[in-house]
């Protein structure tokens, strides 16, 4: 039994009247009029089961308030008891009805029993009534300050919650089949970034000797026409004997993480542990440790497409509530920073968690309790704008959001398709997973992708290759990943509608350079590349994709800074190598005019290297003009092939 006891005590005895003295106060004009000498037998028989209900006996409170109540049935003072325990056992409806029937006999037997009613009214999504008792409530001029205010609060609350059941959103949940769901729980849903498999949670009954119940992890493939295939339990190392949960896969596929509770390697209750692709499985996973885990709840794990920006939910010290929503930095070294909570926008002195950051890096779905909505815990959407600060949060609406708890949420990579589980629309057994249209206002920006492999120019064998996205409008990596060293397959997010800069690099060979820029039109075919990197070797070149001009003039465009920073890490790294930065012109004008242009474009490469400290005779810059055409100039797309600066090994 809960332990509400102390508070109940205060309810009774600071209502105005004691139980033995109350026959004046519940004979004032009500519809159920006690008989005085009813009344006294049964506060007898009341005072026993208050006895009973401080020393935790629940069904000895039951019968004795039975008693009570059988033998004096307009007893207000019986229904308050009878509440309370009501609530203590999760039963509402029946908390609600007795709250009721103690107000309906005497309306001032207790004021603060019109708050806890409607507390529990709110949370049944009985807004209207809810507000309906605390006006009667805030009526009474005795009531304290701190609960006049939470009075208020709650008010205001349910107000919010009734907007937001008028403006309706579009929600029409779809069960994602019986691949996937079965008669046992199935939850926490996640789709990979190239939308072919879904990773979830299902808590079922292990077929061993004897059967175990067990939380294990399974994954879903979409077959041929779209639909999700019969699930598999994902094999060990990452199922286990242990209790772990709450799965995540970073979006190029590479790193899983996962929560995993009361370990022996385990600094609190729950830590975070992750594990690593390792050709065409899973490493053996470790935990992160310190500073990521404390003596303290750490759970939900999210990693960014960045590849360096892990998000999680945690009870420690220094946040604004119960459990906030924090992130840390993975540094040079494997290292992690300090945990930085995520701010008062997005936490509150509720609860906020599950965390879900959208591939494009700036859309985070979660949960909470603490912002307005529909009562308990509503799923919201915050977007990160460009100085890295987070929006107010939006409630998703009514009817993704209800007055029942919605806990996680999950976007696929184009952005249009939410996933979540639920135990209240039918299915096939508990809790199924459904899918639906994210409405436009509540979507991410789209994420397409890029899938490949990279080999060895000569040998065409795997190279453990690193990619960066860049972009270039700000100049900042926005993401990162490495192709597995055993097949040097990658998988790399692209946004759409802001072109970027694509470097891929390998120790001892010429480093990768293209321009990309994706747009709606094109974000549903997905880029499939091999790319050939070149041994450092005499004679080897690359065009420079990235390096632009103001038109018919040489000064460096502001966008050309993230691939003159990738040319100058290339020579810092390999300091006995020598280059040439090239320039090169279309036919249009002159000879000696291209001449000219080409040669200080290149001299303008130089020059930024040599001040960024790579010693001058280490680069030649030259100028060809349209002596070295590689397309035809006839079309503005040849000439556009022919404008170019080329980076070349000597």
């Amino acid at each position: 039994m809960k332990t509400g006891f102390s508070a109940f005590l205060k309810m009774i005895w600071l209502g105005g009247c004691s139980v033995l003295t109350s026959v004046l106060c519940q004979l004032m004009a009500q519809p159920c009029r006690p008989d005085p000498g009813n009344l006294k037998r049964a506060a007898y028989h009341y005072e026993k089961a208050m006895t009973a209900y401080r020393e935790g006996l629940s069904n000895a409170t039951w019968k004795y308030l039975q008693i009570a109540k059988k033998t004096e049935p307009c007893f207000a003072k019986v229904y308050l008891l009878e509440a309370v325990l009501y609530e203590d056992e999760k039963k509402t409806d029946s908390a609600i009805n007795a709250y009721t029937r103690a107000l309906a006999i005497d309306p001032d037997v207790f004021p603060n029993a019109y708050y806890s009613l409607a507390k529990l009214q709110s949370v049944s999504g009985r807004y209207t009534e809810a507000n309906q008792n605390l006006d009667t409530y805030l009526a009474y001029p005795n009531i304290s300050q701190s609960m006049r205010e939470k009075a208020q609060m709650l008010q205001l609350r349910n107000k919010e919650a009734l907007d937001l059941a008028r403006e309706t959103v579009p929600f029409q949940p779809k069960n994602v089949g019986a691949g996937v769901n079965s008669e046992y729980d199935e939850y926490l849903p996640f789709v990979t970034v190239d939308d072919q498999m879904m990773i979830f949670t299902r808590r079922y009954m292990r077929p061993l000797d004897p059967p175990v119940l067990e939380e294990d992890f399974f994954y879903s493939m979409r077959d041929s026409t779209g639909a999700w295939q019969e699930a598999v339990r994902m094999e060990e190392p990452i199922n286990s004997d242990e209790n772990e949960g709450a799965l995540f896969i970073s979006p190029d596929g590479r790193y899983l993480f996962f929560a995993g509770c009361n370990r022996p390697d385990g600094w609190g209750s729950c830590d975070i542990y992750a594990s690593i692709k390792r050709g065409d499985g899973w490493g053996k996973p470790f935990n992160l440790g310190q500073p990521i885990n404390t003596s303290h709840w750490e759970s939900q794990p999210c990693f960014s497409s960045d590849g360096r920006t892990l998000y999680f939910t945690s009870t420690r010290p220094g946040g604004f509530g119960k459990s906030d929503l924090w992130r840390s930095r993975l540094m040079q070294g494997g290292v992690w920073s300090e945990p930085e909570n995520l701010g008062s926008n997005i936490n509150t002195d509720g609860d906020e968690n599950s965390p879900f950051l959208h591939p494009d890096g700036k859309t985070l779905y979660f949960a909470s309790n603490g912002h307005g909505g529909m009562g308990g815990l509503d799923l919201f959407v915050s977007r990160m704008d460009s100085n890295g600060n987070w929006s107010v949060p939006q409630n998703l609406g009514y009817p993704i959001n209800t007055n029942a708890d919605e806990t996680t949420l999950s976007v696929n990579a184009k952005g249009d398709t939410a996933y979540f589980s639920s135990d209240n629309l039918g299915g096939y057994g508990q809790k199924d997973i459904y899918s639906f249209a994210l409405y436009e206002q509540a979507r991410p920006s789209t994420v397409s992708f890029m899938k490949g492999i990279v080999l060895d120019a000569k040998t065409e064998q795997p190279l453990a290759a690193r990619f960066e996205l860049i972009s270039l409008q700000s100049g900042i990596t926005r993401i990162s990943s490495v192709a597995t060293a055993k097949t040097g397959e990658f998988l790399v997010c692209l946004p759409v509608d802001e072109p970027f800069a694509l470097n891929v690099s390998c120790p001892g060979y010429l480093f990768y350079s293209e321009h990309i820029a994706l747009d709606y039109g094109n974000a549903n075919q997905p880029m499939k590349k091999e790319i050939l990197l070149q041994p450092i070797e005499r004679g080897t070149h690359i065009v420079l994709e990235n390096i632009f001009y103001q038109t018919d003039r040489y000064q460096l465009e502001k966008s050309s800074i993230g691939e003159l920073e990738r040319i100058f890490l290339f020579l810092a790294q390999n300091p006995k190598v020598r280059i040439e930065i090239s320039g090169h012109t279309d036919n249009t004008g002159s000879e000696q005019y291209n001449k000219t242009l080409s040669e200080n474009r290149a001299k303008a490469v130089a020059e930024y290297l040599i001040g960024k400290g790579i010693a001058a005779d280490r680069i030649v810059a030259k100028g060809y003009g349209f002596d070295k055409p590689v397309a035809d100039n006839q079309s503005e797309e040849g000439r556009a092939k022919n404008r170019r600066t080329e980076l070349k090994i000597l």
